[in-house]
């Protein structure tokens, strides 16, 4: 199966386990779709874990999947470099015309770094039918409404377990407790039709 019927996506992650923690359900369900993550830095800013273990702990998550390819920036912190820098950066790694949609940070985050990479990802697609689409996060505030869900029924003790042992710099925090990642992906809604567990996703803009 393919996620959105689409053969590639380029996901953008502001720090390490973003775009794991949002999306890795997704990932596993549908192995039809080659999934491209870039970490725009290797950790958050006055975060003690920040740095070479974060990395490895990603690249560890990532070897469990043929359809997941990951790469870094060499930048410690988003906020180190200005967004014509990243936009210039992206572009010069990736061709992202090839790409049926980016799957991005949303603009209504607790967190100034996941607006920076909204702002990035808006950049990126000026004059290109490439697809939007965001990720709710831990830190997505109440305003983002999702209009698609992804059911994970299936995989999310999987996905518990490898956020839990991959993520091991981060495990002792509070939204990296197990009960604290099943909530995350309960949606009323969705349990009101059975859905159980599910990843929230914003569909922005989509080409067909």
């Amino acid at each position: 199966m393919k996620f959105l019927n689409l053969d590639k996506v380029l996901c953008l992650s502001a720090h390490p386990d973003d775009t794991e923690y949002g999306m890795l359900g997704s990932m596993a369900t549908y192995g039809e779709t080659q999934f491209d993550i870039l970490v725009l830095s290797d950790g958050g800013d006055f975060d003690e874990t920040t740095g070479e273990d974060r990395t490895k702990e990603c690249m560890y998550i990532w070897d469990w999947f043929e359809n997941v390819n990951g790469k870094f920036s060499e930048q410690s912190h988003v906020k180190s470099e200005s967004e014509d820098f990243w936009v210039n950066h992206i572009e010069n790694k990736y061709d992202i015309s090839s790409y049926g949609a980016i799957c991005t940070l949303p603009k209504h985050d607790s967190h100034f770094e996941h607006r920076m990479v909204n702002h990035i990802s808006y950049a990126l697609l000026r004059g290109k039918d490439v697809g939007l689409i965001t990720y709710r996060t831990p830190s997505t505030l109440e305003e983002w409404i999702p209009n698609y869900y992804v059911n994970v029924n299936s995989v999310i003790t999987n996905k518990v377990g490898l956020l839990r042992e991959g993520f091991v710099s981060q495990k002792d925090k509070l939204y990296f407790q197990e009960q604290s990642i099943r909530d995350f992906h309960t949606n009323y809604l969705c349990s009101k039709v059975g859905a159980g567990y599910v990843e929230q996703f914003r569909i922005e803009r989509l080409f067909g």
